[in-house]
Order: structure tokens, then C-alpha cells, then sequence
């Protein structure tokens, strides 16, 4: 029984170690300025992010997603996609982070500064 609590410690200890690594790695992200929007494979857009703003992207296939930007941030308001994972994505703002709508083959990448 010793050893299992000794385990379950130890479980405990790597586990708050990770998290507390993945705070740091996400804090040192910097904001980043500009959003790129591709549609399909195509480059549709590159926005910057300090200005509040909207955008219609239209898919390849038909599909439809409206996004919006403000406070420096980006999110997938609307779409027309079955699944809307898109819209749960919430707001992006950090350099690397992403938004995608496989139905609609659209994708939003944040962009270094």
C-alpha cells in the first residue's frame, strides 16, 4: 500500500511539473499582429489583428465562414459546416495558433509579429 501512495506522489508531481511547463511555454508566446486566411489552398486574406474588423471567407465546395476580429484577437463566428468545431476554437491571438474548418477547407493561422 506504501508504494502505490509513493506512485500516486510521483504521478502528481510529473503532472503539476507538465502543467505548470505548458503555462510558461504558452505565456512566453508572443501576441502576434497578423492572421493569415487560406481557403482551400489559396492564400484569401492576411489581416491585421490591431484593427477591428470582419471577413467572409467562401470555400472551394461552397462553404461559408464569417470571422471576426477585435481586441486583437480572431474568432470564427458563423458557419455554415455540420460539425462547427470552428466556432468552439474560440479566439486566437498567439503566433502559431490556428483555426480550422476541415468541411469548408478553411484555416487561419496566426503569424509571427
Amino acid at each position: 500500500m506504501e508504494i502505490l501512495k509513493k506512485r500516486d506522489l510521483i504521478l502528481a508531481a510529473v503532472l503539476l511539473l507538465a502543467a505548470v511547463f505548458l503555462l510558461l511555454y504558452n505565456s512566453r508566446r508572443p501576441a502576434a499582429v497578423r492572421a493569415q486566411v487560406t481557403s482551400g489552398s489559396q492564400v484569401v486574406a492576411e489581416l491585421d489583428l490591431s484593427k477591428n474588423q470582419e471577413l467572409d471567407v467562401d470555400g472551394p465546395n461552397g462553404g461559408h465562414n464569417h470571422l471576426i476580429i477585435g481586441d486583437g484577437k480572431i474568432r470564427c463566428s458563423e458557419a455554415d459546416c455540420p460539425d462547427k468545431l470552428c466556432i468552439q476554437q474560440g479566439e486566437k491571438n498567439l503566433e502559431g495558433d490556428t483555426i480550422v474548418c476541415l468541411p469548408n477547407q478553411m484555416a487561419v493561422t496566426i503569424l509571427a509579429p
